[in-house]
């Protein structure tokens, strides 16, 4: 059984895989070997994408590139399990590259939906940390910013409710 790298050798590799001088395509083959070694390093991932469509017009088969692309823009969709980043990618490669407007908009879509549900608990959960420092009034700031995107919000009102509950307000 093959050893998996670190997460902090995994980055030390990124950066320097990110370093690599881009002539010569340096960088694009230290992007291929880390995604050799972990397919399912995503920040890699995208910045291989990036690479090849950056690099295409200068590639002995453009369209190959393109292709290569794609697959991993699919991949680090996949294996991101619905994380917003990479759909964000896949969207503007599917509706900029491809000219394919009916996927793009199913990309994007995915990717809104996953970042508003991220959104969301990112501000019951800064409300809930708020209130168990005892900052009630600054929790009642953040939630009334919450409430914009968020009226009826589940998640928020428990987040208020402790952070009432903390500092012994109703």
């Amino acid at each position: 059984m093959s050893e998996h790298v670190s997460p902090q050798e995994l980055r030390r590799k990124w950066k320097l895989a990110n370093a690599e001088p881009l002539e010569g395509g340096h960088r694009l083959e230290a992007y291929r070997a880390l995604a050799h070694g972990c397919p399912a390093f995503v920040p890699n991932l995208l910045s291989l994408s990036r690479t090849l469509l950056a690099g295409r017009h200068e590639a002995a088969d453009p369209e190959a590139a393109v292709s290569e692309a794609e697959q991993v823009l699919r991949s680090a969709s996949d294996v991101s399990a619905g994380a917003p980043e990479p759909l964000l990618a896949l969207g503007h490669f599917l509706a900029s590259v491809r000219q394919a407007p009916d996927e793009a908009e199913r990309a994007f879509s995915s990717a809104a939906s996953a970042a508003m549900a991220l959104l969301e608990e990112a501000w019951a959960g800064w409300i809930h940390a708020l209130g168990a420092q005892g900052q009630l009034e600054a929790a009642l700031e953040v939630e009334e910013r919450a409430r914009s995107l968020f009226p009826s919000s589940k998640a928020i009102s428990q987040a208020v409710a402790f952070a009432r509950a903390q500092s012994g307000t109703r």
